[in-house]
């Protein structure tokens, strides 16, 4: 694994960690509001401003980082009351039982970086991208596309996924809170399949910024998202994936960008230079 200087990152985590109630208010607060702001994008939507489907996809991504992402990882609370957060809030935007898969194939993730064993990585996903570089950043950014094939890889590539063993009464617990939230608010369908739509294609221009580029020797990037909640300072994140969101938004401020989703996507379209990075063997 590569160097990397964390040292405000370490003062700032050490600091939130001896004050638990700053990360976990704040985690709250945010997440309320772009939860509000998905609940304010359905009823613009209702209005027929179709436009605010980049709104509730963009505010789903967000909320999706700081609860479900940080959930996965145990760095909101640090106890079992995380994945209770993780399972709730996968019920809220309706992904009922979703979190429960990502968090197995992440965290295995996060083990296998940019190997042939990373769920995200996989080797026919790389042949795909050499070959079809196009039709592979259209699929990447379809909602489900890749999730369900993640799912079967296991199978056809021996991926190994045990890292995390998904709960039955987690998938049951989301379900229920998706179930309420169906029955109080009555989203329309297409409102909330064109938020997934969005929230998997922001999911592809991140990951394109995260792990991919024009460098040789390089893991993942440190770059600019929209409203990202720290996930840009992702070079951090891989080598400490228990910090908080919080301490990687701080932390994102002094720090020097890599790239950016718009810069990411021209180079994909047409740099041939531009590739997937592979594991740093020299530690």
């Amino acid at each position: 694994m590569s160097k990397i200087n964390v040292q405000k990152e370490a003062r700032i985590e050490s600091f939130l960690r001896n004050h638990k109630w700053i990360l976990l208010t704040a985690t709250l607060i945010v997440s309320s509001l772009l939860y509000f702001g998905i609940y304010y994008s359905m009823t613009l939507y209702n209005q027929g401003q179709y436009w605010s489907l980049l709104l509730s996809g963009l505010f789903a991504h967000s909320f999706f980082v700081i609860t479900m992402h940080d959930g996965a990882h145990q760095s909101i609370t640090e106890t079992k009351l995380d994945a209770l957060i993780m399972t709730f809030c996968s019920g809220l935007i309706i992904l009922p039982g979703y979190t429960e898969l990502f968090k197995k194939y992440h965290l295995t993730h996060h083990a296998e970086t940019n190997t042939p064993s990373d769920p995200l990585w996989s080797p026919a996903k790389e042949k795909l991208f050499n070959k079809h570089r196009k039709l592979y950043a259209f699929l990447q950014c379809l909602p489900f596309v890749f999730n369900i094939y993640v799912l079967f890889q296991k199978k056809t590539e021996k991926v190994e996924a045990k890292s995390y063993q998904p709960k039955w009464f987690n998938f049951i617990f989301s379900l229920a809170v998706a179930s309420i939230i169906i029955y109080l608010f009555t989203p329309p369908f297409f409102f909330v399949f064109g938020t997934f739509t969005v929230m998997t294609a922001l999911g592809a221009f991140r990951y394109w910024g995260e792990h991919m580029g024009i460098e040789k020797g390089k893991e993942s990037n440190t770059h600019w998202f929209p409203l990202g909640m720290g996930i840009g300072n992702h070079d951090v994140h891989h080598h400490f994936p228990n910090y908080s969101w919080l301490t990687l938004t701080i932390g994102l401020l002094y720090r020097k960008m890599d790239t950016n989703p718009f810069k990411s996507f021209c180079r994909l379209m047409t740099d041939s230079n531009f590739h997937h990075y592979k594991p740093n063997k020299k530690g």
